[in-house]
């Protein structure tokens, strides 16, 4: 006899499935309970919204940091605020 899972264990193997890919059986045992259930079924919706948005981030982030650079004074300031702060720290 099988058991349905709850929607503790449901949001688990929501969250897991995004990482590998489930045995067959609590595949199926998932899908079910996400037919029924609408509060797990957002939760998976909300899940694959976060995943694609830190995706589209990412590759904005990686834009920028290659479009931002420091002036070479500024970038003397703050290695010698660096150091300063590095000799304080090890007296």
């Amino acid at each position: 006899m099988f058991m349905m899972p709850n929607c503790k264990e449901t949001s688990r193997l929501v969250s897991a499935s995004m990482d590998r890919k489930l045995p067959f059986f609590k595949r199926l045992l998932l899908r079910l309970h996400l037919r029924m259930c609408k509060y797990c079924r957002r939760f998976e919706q909300q899940l694959f919204r976060i995943r694609a948005i830190s995706r589209h981030l990412d590759q904005h982030i990686e834009a920028l940091d290659s479009a931002i650079t420091l002036p070479d004074e500024a970038r003397k300031r703050m290695r010698n605020a660096l150091r300063s702060q590095s000799g304080s720290l090890s007296r």
